[in-house]
């Protein structure tokens, strides 16, 4: 670990976030067993936070609140990091809480609006790992972009990704709508992470962007766990919060990844209502 970053504990559970770097989350662990993908394997890595749509800003993200250095603060069990004001007006404020109790990492992404104009923006948070299988319950919402990513299984109102990276010569992304609030990945450890956020109605998403959206990339190299917020005006002087949660545990012997698996899906249903 690079002694600048930031390190949480919450149990035996881990996470160490990069200040220097846009605030990048790059190491979220169960002991020893990391679920985020590192710089070693592509220049996109760890996990991030933009404002959507996309089309907003294209790419690359905007340097300011993806790339760049961010203030921080800092107390037993948590950190503040506040990043600069970007050239559109936008800061981003991420605070990070570890809560042992309920083993798991509280996040709370803020965005302020530092312009003298309204800004329309969404929260997007975005989280590169290893493939795996990848599952959440789904909602059938016409209108949105085309789903090009394969193999996806549709199912007792769940949808699930089994990643093959044979699919993934050039990289596609799922979009779907969603119920419940949670997107699950079960990853090639044997760990079981589950995110949590609060649930968006159709009528909410930004434009050409979906409630969760899952990207494979070029010849597998990464998969990005993705979920946005609602889409919404923010006043000069205003902010947004989006809260986050996130969990990570062991699978347990004879516990399947395996698509269709009602008992991972009854799993993540039992920790986050713990």
């Amino acid at each position: 670990m690079n002694s600048k970053h930031l390190v949480l504990q919450a149990g035996n559970l881990s996470m160490a976030i990069d200040p220097m770097v846009g605030a990048r989350i790059v190491s979220f662990a169960l002991e020893s067993s990391e679920l985020l993908t590192p710089a070693s394997v592509h220049a996109n890595y760890g996990s991030t936070f933009w404002d959507s749509p996309q089309t907003n800003w294209n790419w690359p993200p905007r340097a300011a609140l993806d790339a760049k250095p961010y203030a921080v603060a800092q107390g037993k069990g948590w950190v503040e990091l506040t990043s600069e004001v970007d050239a559109c007006g936008l800061q981003f404020v991420k605070r990070i809480q570890a809560n042992a109790q309920l083993g798991r990492f509280e996040i709370d992404y803020r965005m302020i609006n530092h312009s003298t104009q309204p800004l329309k923006a969404g929260p997007w948070e975005v989280t590169r790992v290893e493939g795996g299988l990848s599952f959440f319950p789904y909602e059938s919402v016409p209108g949105l972009p085309p789903t090009a990513l394969e193999p996806v299984v549709y199912q007792d109102g769940i949808c699930w990704y089994p990643f093959d990276a044979a699919y993934l010569e050039v990289g596609h992304k799922l979009f779907s709508g969603a119920r419940e609030g949670w997107l699950a990945h079960a990853g090639p450890a044997r760990t079981l992470f589950i995110k949590t956020f609060p649930d968006t109605q159709p009528q909410d998403y930004a434009p050409e962007q979906a409630e969760v959206e899952i990207w494979g990339h070029d010849k597998g190299a990464y998969i990005e766990l993705e979920n946005h917020g609602v889409y919404q005006t923010i006043m000069p002087g205003q902010q947004t919060s989006y809260k986050v949660n996130w969990y990570l545990r062991r699978l347990a012997d004879g516990v399947n990844a395996t698509v269709g698996n009602a008992e991972l899906v009854k799993l993540v249903r039992q920790i986050i209502a713990a």
